[in-house]
């Protein structure tokens, strides 16, 4: 008779205990390399090193929550300020940390689709937390990132942005927001585009109000979400 197959325990990842800015944390340094390397270069200098202190890092706290719980969490961690979310992205590029994963924007662009409900054959709910990860990585690609045709990928970009807006079931009033100041920032929009922008912003202080009433700690599905997500398909420009 065979032995029944011994599971392999599965350990929880090394955790590191560091000081920044005054607050104590237990962090996965791994996924911030340069705190990974700050920390080794700290032991190889003083082996005896009892704690690891730094000093404090702009936005820290909401930079760990986007890596830890997903980066959608970075829009409701912070007002609609475009300054703070470019301190935010400047964050984590000085924690070296991979936000794009290699993605260009049309990979960017199928992430953000993601969230939608398809009506084919059966219904197929979509993945909001997957779209809304994206929102954001798509914001640090207008902010910082680097297109390898300025011209040709504005036209995909602005094709996002619209996405992104005309899709409030999916994104929220603040990711809208800054999303469009970001690319507004960046690029330089024609009349038509602006005004195609524009008509989606009908209905946002009372689409601002019930953000504000749901738990933004939950990535469920609202009613009202479900009605938006059948709205947006039979009226959005991208059906």
């Amino acid at each position: 008779m065979s032995q029944p197959s011994e599971q392999k325990a599965t350990s929880a990842p090394s955790r590191t205990a560091i000081k920044i800015g005054g607050t104590e944390y237990n962090l996965e340094v791994s996924k911030m390399p340069y705190l990974a390397s700050f920390t080794h270069f700290q032991v190889n200098a003083q082996p005896q090193t009892a704690e690891f202190v730094h000093g404090s890092i702009p936005l820290f706290e909401v930079a760990l929550k986007g890596i830890e719980s997903g980066y959608r969490q970075c829009f409701r961690s912070i007002p609609t300020d475009l300054s703070q979310h470019h301190t935010l992205c400047e964050t984590y590029e000085f924690l070296c940390v991979n936000v794009l994963g290699g993605q260009s924007i049309t990979d960017i662009f199928a992430d953000l689709k993601s969230g939608r409900t398809q009506f084919d054959y059966e219904v197929t709910r979509g993945d909001k937390s997957k779209a809304r990860d994206a929102s954001f990585r798509f914001l640090y690609l207008m902010l910082l990132g680097e297109f390898s045709d300025e011209v040709k990928d504005s036209a995909k970009v602005y094709n996002a942005v619209l996405y992104v807006v005309s899709h409030p079931g999916t994104f929220k009033w603040r990711t809208r927001t800054v999303i469009r100041a970001a690319c507004e920032e960046r690029f330089i929009l024609s009349d038509k585009q602006r005004a195609s922008l524009d008509k989606w912003r009908r209905g946002e202080a009372a689409k601002l109000a019930a953000d504000r009433d749901e738990d933004e700690d939950e990535d469920v599905t609202t009613e009202e979400e479900w009605d938006n997500d059948v709205d947006e398909y039979y009226g959005s420009d991208f059906s």
